[in-house]
């Protein structure tokens, strides 16, 4: 009868262990028997591979776009599991620029890696498009390696005006303008003003994210470039003077901006291994 209850005893003990590794009482989890995981964004228009150079269809505003810069931060990533629990990736860690540029050498950067991420099944994504406020709010003096990263791949103006969260950039033909230079800037405009945006991403239905120490899952999410200017708001660059750094139009991309990504597909490789 003793050996019994000690039994009992030591299994309401590791259960409560066990609860204690897996989740805190907000919600957020714990780093167990962590792994990694890759974050690939693949770009498109319209659902067709987005080529660099290449005019794509027009869009809906009547405008045929050639991309010659598709750049943008992504930030504050959050994974949530199938039971809604969340886990944050560290955040002095989570700034990541991600490019596809007509130049060479700053081309395809498309890839994040997060690493130590605890084990478990992963339905969603959550991340920002930009700066954040209070890491803009740390200054220059807070922005770390970061800055200057930002910086080789055009994505800051001076340290007042603070970063670019997206820079995007070609020309565009429309009835009344042919091979016209665009540019589409957004940042920070000011304390009301941010235009940091966020997004929530579910994998698609009966899929998962399935992270341990065995395996090493890449996540491929797509960036519909064309979305920018035509998910939710239309946003013509002839309307607005070929350049959008600001104000109303900016606004209004930024409206667009959670609409531009869809998680496609995931492989989940065993660690030590990748797919495409």
């Amino acid at each position: 009868m003793k050996t019994n209850i000690l039994k009992s005893i030591l299994v309401s003990f590791s259960l409560i262990a066990l609860a204690s590794c897996s989740s805190d009482d907000d919600g957020e989890m714990d780093n167990v028997n962590p792994g990694m995981v890759t974050i690939e964004f693949d770009s498109n228009f319209a659902g067709n591979e987005l080529t660099i150079g290449n005019a794509n269809t027009a869009n809906t505003n009547g405008e045929a776009l050639t991309v010659t810069r598709f750049n943008y931060i992504v930030s504050n990533i959050v994974l949530i599991d199938e039971d809604g629990m969340e886990y944050t990736y560290p955040k002095e860690n989570s700034y990541f620029i991600i490019s596809e540029d007509s130049n060479d050498a700053l081309a395809d950067n498309t890839s994040i890696v997060l690493n130590d991420v605890p084990a478990g099944k992963y339905t969603a994504i959550k991340f920002g498009v930009g700066v954040d406020k209070e890491k803009y709010d740390q200054g220059l003096s807070g922005a770390g390696d970061f800055w200057d990263a930002a910086q080789e791949y055009d994505m800051t103006w001076s340290w007042a005006a603070g970063y670019k969260y997206i820079n995007f950039e070609g020309t565009y033909t429309s009835a009344t303008m042919t091979d016209e230079a665009y540019k589409v800037h957004l940042g920070r405009a000011s304390d009301e003003v941010t235009n940091y945006t966020e997004t929530t991403i579910n994998v698609p239905s009966g899929s998962a994210i399935i992270v341990n120490e065995d395996m090493a899952p890449e996540v491929h999410v797509t960036t519909d470039a064309s979305a920018l200017l035509t998910a939710s708001e239309a946003v013509s660059l002839e309307a607005y003077g070929n350049a959008i750094m600001g104000g109303e139009g900016a606004v209004k991309v930024a409206t667009n901006v959670p609409l531009v990504f869809a998680v496609d597909h995931v492989h989940n490789n065993e660690a030590g291994h990748s797919s495409h």
